[in-house]
């Protein structure tokens, strides 16, 4: 009840705001005005500011003129076809210390760089201000409103300084101290962010951010709404930290891809309501940290779409009293997420739809009728149908049930349970589905992965041997099963009610042949590995091994082992896990040991699982999937949770797979992957297979400019400067111990060597698209 009243007061101060603006706009639309132009009558805008009543209108025609501006009156400040005011790199451009002035319609640049000096386009120090329609560009923070209270900060378009990365750019619009400010209708790009301190009753709507650091981030404000935004590109979307009453409701949020990239993030938040905001192709849908704080605060998640996310919701383990309701969890690659140990307890789940729920509904109530869980496992979803097919594919799915029902004592450990699960999804918007254009994001992270080409060499070596006459390598292994490893898919098609997933998708797997799935988040690719391991129905025919995946499931995935991106074991040792799932499989016993040496686990043959390295685990999950010896195995993203090393290993035993005549199809963000494994890259894009290329022209198109940012002691910049510059490059010095130059994505080894042979030393880099 207290929510619903505070956003009753949220609304009615919007009003008020708005009136406000358009009493103070029609007032002084019949104050005098004075003309600033460079032919006169007034020549600079500060002589107009000199000569101008309180409640003037000083009208700007289109030029150029010299700041710094200080309006110490109430006037309203309008220009005509953006006339440019340029302070010349130095200082704050236009300052605002009087209650009630008005300041739209310029273009203001080159402020200083300072920020302990807060050096800004516009400054606001003064009550009732309005910033409206303004362009500001190369200047270090961008609008910055200072202990003034009732100011409307409206349809500006708002960049910081190009010269510096992210975070050492200003803020695009900073609230210090200011409430009941509104900030709407604004165009935030490569700044950093748009941040509240200290500010209540703010509302922050309609503004779209991107390509900056944090969308809206919020500390210590308390009664805010925030609404109706549209965050894009970012490291995070919005982040609420130490405020009370907070409604976030119809925010669009795409492509946080940030080092926590969160869409929505709490950090002890109290009596916080987040409704019907689409969440797509983030690292995490939701972030919860102490949120809501007290034990009679709420913390309600409602009606929200959270869609091809790394992870759809990431709690901490002492979040308490959290409300999930009717929300729509969409092909996310992890549904829910513990981060740090401890269980989930004291939270709710109702009525949300997952999109990997394996249960029916029998009485057409719109409500599964078996719980939905999500344990410790990736994609470990109880399959309670008769016929138990997820047990046959699976590690990890088969000992869901297996175990949970005959082996007690390692029944896996529940996350979270929605007791009444929703059978159908909300609709999710044409404009967050993934598009052919919309794949940027998984390209961007491609390039970033080109950091890895530091040990390139190493993965150079694996590929080159794993290319070596596969035809004559495989003539001699032959297939170990003696059945037909061909995987054949002819226009598959699968649709969530009114979603399209995937669509008229055919190809062919050769025996023998490593098949790479490469596409943005949501494009397809796990829906694809989903179809061929019979969990989901489809149009179209799928044959593995000439068996019809949909009519003959069993005897097609007697030919198919399966590893997870992140499997999870109990706590036995290595060689009794192994055992475990030879009976469960019904393999020969006998494998084992021969599996554990193959793998290169018979070391750690009496190590407990627990113990052993994530690259050791997933050695553990390949020997799982090989106990049958099928000729076919498919991978999710083989190496995503392993280190340089580890990966290294790992690809090395999967290539060494594929040469005895193991089909491969793995999905993978990863160029190393694709060139170590695969011969040819199926290109799923817009839910389509967009063609069909090779690794080596996969490369060529990732290749594309990448900026180096090194760190050198600052009596070597000069000298790695002019290093690079002698080689053909373009390097530039900045102001914070840095050399930055930009070079095709192969040649970033160049520029490292070449500044070795200088003597210079690089303390630490950055690489960024």
């Amino acid at each position: 009840m207290k929510l619903r009243i505070a956003i009753l007061v949220f609304s009615a101060l919007a009003l008020i705001s708005i009136s406000r603006a358009h009493a103070q706009t029609a007032n002084l639309s019949h104050a005098p005005a004075l003309v600033v132009s460079p032919t006169g009558p007034f020549t600079t805008i500060q002589s107009a500011l000199d000569a101008a009543r309180p409640g003037d209108h000083i009208r700007v025609e289109r030029g150029v003129y010299a700041g710094p501006i200080i309006v110490t009156k109430s006037v309203t400040l309008e220009g005509e076809n953006f006339p440019v005011i340029d302070n010349g790199g130095d200082g704050t451009v236009v300052t605002l210390d009087a209650p009630g002035a008005i300041l739209r319609g310029f273009e203001l640049r080159g402020s200083g760089v300072e920020p302990d000096r807060d050096h800004s386009g516009i400054a606001v120090n003064a009550s009732r201000v309005i910033v409206e329609n303004n362009r500001l560009r190369e200047v270090l923070f961008g609008i910055f409103v200072a202990k003034a209270s009732d100011v409307i900060v409206r349809g500006n378009d708002i960049s910081s300084k190009s010269e510096y990365d992210t975070g050492r750019q200003g803020d695009a619009i900073r609230l210090w101290y200011s409430p009941r400010a509104v900030v709407e209708n604004n165009y935030v790009h490569h700044a950093r962010d748009l941040i509240a301190w200290y500010a209540s009753d703010v509302i922050i709507r309609n503004n779209r951010v991107e390509h900056s650091r944090y969308g809206v981030h919020l500390m210590y404000c308390d009664h805010a709404v925030i609404e109706h935004n549209r965050i894009f590109d970012n490291s995070v979307g919005i982040y609420t930290m130490y405020s009370n009453d907070i409604l976030l409701r119809e925010n669009f949020i795409r492509g946080t891809r940030g080092p926590s990239g969160y869409a929505l993030g709490f950090k002890d938040a109290d009596n916080v309501r987040a409704t019907n905001n689409v969440l797509v192709d983030n690292r995490g849908g939701f972030f919860l940290d102490n949120t809501p704080v007290t034990p009679q605060g709420e913390g309600l998640f409602r009606d929200n779409i959270l869609a091809f996310n790394d992870v759809g919701a990431i709690l901490m383990p002492a979040v308490r009293g959290a409300n999930f309701e009717h929300n729509t969890f969409w092909e996310n690659v992890e549904q829910v997420a513990i981060q740090g140990s401890g269980k989930l307890v004291g939270n709710h789940w109702n009525e949300n739809f997952w999109s990997d729920y394996a249960g029916y509904d029998a009485n057409g109530d719109g409500q599964g009728d078996l719980a939905y869980r999500s344990d410790r496992f990736f994609e470990g979803m109880a399959d309670r149908i008769p016929t138990l097919r997820a047990l046959i594919y699976s590690p990890v799915a088969q000992a869901i049930e297996f175990a949970g029902s005959a082996f007690p004592i390692v029944k896996p450990q529940p996350k979270m349970s929605d007791p009444k699960p929703a059978m159908q999804a909300a609709p999710i918007p044409g404009f967050a589905l993934p598009t052919r254009d919309g794949a940027g994001a998984m390209t961007g992270a491609a390039i970033a992965l080109l950091l890895f080409g530091i040990v390139s060499g190493a993965f150079s070596v694996i590929a080159s041997k794993a290319k070596q006459s596969p035809t004559e390598t495989r003539r001699v292994f032959g297939n170990p099963s003696g059945l037909s490893a061909s995987v054949r898919v002819e226009n598959f098609s699968k649709q969530y009610g009114k979603v399209r997933a995937i669509e008229n998708v055919s190809f062919d797997a050769r025996p023998g042949e490593a098949l790479a799935l490469w596409g943005a988040n949501g494009a397809g690719k796990t829906t694809l590995l989903k179809a061929i391991l019979g969990l989901i129905d489809y149009r179209g025919k799928i044959l593995v091994a000439d068996f019809d995946a949909a009519r003959a499931g069993k005897q097609a995935r007697a030919n198919i082992g399966y590893v997870p991106q992140e499997a999870t074991f109990y706590d036995l040792n290595v060689q009794a896990t192994l055992e475990f799932y030879a009976r469960l499989k019904k393999a020969d016993p006998a494998r084992v040991p021969v599996l554990l040496e193959r793998v290169g686990l018979a070391e750690h043959a009496r190590k407990p699982v627990p113990a052993l390295s994530g690259g050791l685990k997933q050695r553990l999950a390949l020997a799982v999937a090989l106990l049958s010896d099928p000729p076919i195995l498919l991978l999710d993203e083989p190496t995503a949770n392993l280190d340089t090393r580890a990966r290294r290993d790992y690809l090395a035993l999967l290539s060494a797979l594929h040469h005895e005549g193991k089909t491969l199809i793995f999905a993978s963000h990863r160029i190393e992957e694709v060139e170590t494994l695969a011969d040819r890259v199926l290109m799923i894009e817009a839910a389509q297979l967009a063609e069909i290329i090779t690794p080596e022209e996969l490369r060529a198109r990732l290749a594309t400019e990448i900026e180096m940012t090194l760190w050198v002691d600052d009596a070597q910049r000069v000298a790695a400067r002019d290093c690079l510059a002698n080689a053909g490059f373009d390097p530039r010095v900045n102001g914070r111990g840095t050399v930055i130059v930009r070079v095709r994505a192969e040649q970033k080894m160049r520029a490292f060597d070449l500044l070795n042979e200088c003597g210079v030393t690089i303390k630490n880099f950055e690489i960024e698209n």
